[in-house]
């Protein structure tokens, strides 16, 4: 995969907007996922749960990967970014345990890493689609929310993208930024991306 990013796109020092980038490399595979995921929550409860247990099933390994890799000297505010207490805490509300952690990946270096960031950080713009889905009249259920509300009233987003448009790693290879990012998206159900009809910093996921 990272070869033929490599041979694909022959940045050199890359001077443009790089979330425009990962964007743009990552837009159908969002598409897909997006779809995905509104089905789960369209049938209630049971979906709700599914959902809930694969993201944590993602999120889990990536975290700790990212924790291993020490993500604090990259985003010293990691603490209040990670999504595992309200995964948990969201699941154990409706009477299930947290899926067994996958081992974690192996991250590259610190481009790769924020690829891999893009997908998570990214997750919260399109939470308020995925609300407004478990909001709709035929649901009838409060559902707790403690994930897809994570962070609000926190400037995460931008503060995240501050970050990785000065990343000298990523301006210096950003097809490793890419190669973080499209292989979350391109499997089982992962994260929820970010909605096409929301922009920053509206807030949900990427």
């Amino acid at each position: 995969m990272r070869s033929s990013l490599h041979h694909h796109c022959n940045f050199s020092d890359f001077s443009g907007s790089v979330r425009h980038l990962l964007r743009s490399a990552t837009a159908t595979d969002h598409a897909e996922v997006d779809s995905r995921f509104a089905v789960l929550i369209g049938r209630g409860v049971a979906g709700y749960a599914e959902f809930l247990q694969l993201s944590a099933a993602a999120i889990a390994p990536l975290e700790e990967a990212l924790r291993q890799a020490n993500v604090e000297r990259i985003l010293p505010d990691w603490k209040n970014r990670s999504f595992g207490a309200s995964l948990h805490a969201d699941l154990a509300d409706l009477g299930l345990s947290t899926p067994p952690a996958a081992p974690p990946p192996s991250l590259g270096g610190e481009a790769h890493q924020f690829g891999v960031l893009y997908v998570l950080e990214g997750s919260r713009l399109g939470a308020k689609v995925l609300i407004r889905l478990l909001a709709s009249p035929g649901l009838q259920t409060l559902f707790p929310l403690r994930y897809l509300r994570h962070g609000e009233g926190l400037p995460l987003w931008p503060t995240f993208v501050e970050q990785l448009e000065s990343s000298a790693a990523v301006r210096r290879s950003p097809a490793d930024a890419i190669a973080g990012a499209i292989p979350l998206l391109g499997g089982s159900p992962r994260t929820p991306p970010p909605a096409e009809t929301i922009d920053e910093p509206a807030h949900f996921h990427v």
